[in-house]
């Protein structure tokens, strides 16, 4: 169940409420019964750049080589980046 953050415009008291998608929206601040309004706050990860999924995490066993394809390191035979089987050099 997602958790929502809400702010009282009348005290300033944020607060945190698990809901359901389908509950009805939190109007009136448990501390002090002044109307709420949701925060929106920024998801707690980010994937960026290409390839993160293939180059994070590898075990310090890995005999990869890089793709010529892709220029990844992977072990031939993954699927790399342009959807083909990796071909080591």
């Amino acid at each position: 169940m997602p958790t929502y953050e809400y702010q009282c415009a009348k005290c300033g008291h944020v607060f945190e409420v698990r809901q359901s998608f389908s509950d009805t929206p939190v109007t009136k601040c448990v501390a002090c019964s002044g109307k709420v309004k949701k925060l929106f706050t920024p998801p707690a990860i980010i994937f960026k750049g290409k390839g993160w999924h293939c180059t994070d995490y590898k075990s310090s066993g890995s005999t990869a080589s890089p793709c010529t394809s892709c220029d990844k390191d992977k072990p031939a035979g993954e699927t790399c980046a342009a959807g083909e089987k990796c071909a080591a050099s």
